[in-house]
């Protein structure tokens, strides 16, 4: 019977492994598009966490099982795993491999004009949609001094923004666009790719 108890704690812990990764990978699009649900997240999986810890002490008190230990410590690693993790910065780049001949496909039918005119904020055809996060790209700079585009990865509301950037001048170029919000890091992704951290 206890040996059963721990099976399940294990199954449990590891449910709670895959609802924590899951949630990790995809909290920014869940909140650039079910806000409310990705705010209740959080707590619900901090309530299934203490849930099941109780639970699996308990259980190690009548008899204490490998499975039981696996359970537990397979808990607490992945709660240390989602909280350190960089997992915004490891899409970013997962997204820039996948995403990269999509994205310079927009930027130069914007540089000729063929998407988005003289707009700022450019609404991406259905084709290109999942080229940014909530399927729009800012054009900081289409003109003979250069061209500069912003592909959304996580649009933050008061900080951290993410921001995939192709610049053809380079970070010297985004720094100068950005006057009028802080920029927190630029990172080269190759060539004039850069992956931008902005406090808004």
């Amino acid at each position: 019977m206890e040996k059963k108890k721990s099976r399940h704690s294990l199954l449990w812990a590891v449910i709670f492994f895959i609802l924590c990764f899951a949630n990790s990978w995809w909290s920014d699009t869940l909140f650039d598009n079910l806000f409310i649900f990705a705010l209740l997240v959080y707590p619900i999986l901090l309530i299934i966490l203490i849930v099941c810890i109780v639970k699996i002490i308990k259980d190690l008190k009548g008899e204490r099982t490998v499975q039981g230990g696996l359970a537990l410590v397979l808990l607490i690693g992945t709660y240390s795993v989602c909280s350190l993790f960089p997992f915004g910065a490891v899409k970013v780049k997962a997204d820039y491999m996948r995403l990269t001949p999509m994205r310079q496909e927009v930027v130069d039918k914007i540089a000729s004009g063929e998407i988005g005119g003289s707009s700022v904020l450019v609404n991406l055809p259905a084709k290109y949609k999942r080229a940014s996060s909530d399927g729009t790209v800012y054009v900081y700079e289409n003109g003979k001094d250069g061209v500069e585009v912003g592909f959304w990865e996580f649009r933050g509301m008061l900080s951290g923004s993410r921001i995939v950037m192709y610049a053809d001048g380079g970070e010297e170029q985004i720094r100068d666009n950005e006057s009028g919000h802080p920029v927190v890091s630029v990172e080269s992704l190759g060539g004039n790719w850069y992956y931008v951290v902005t406090d808004y």
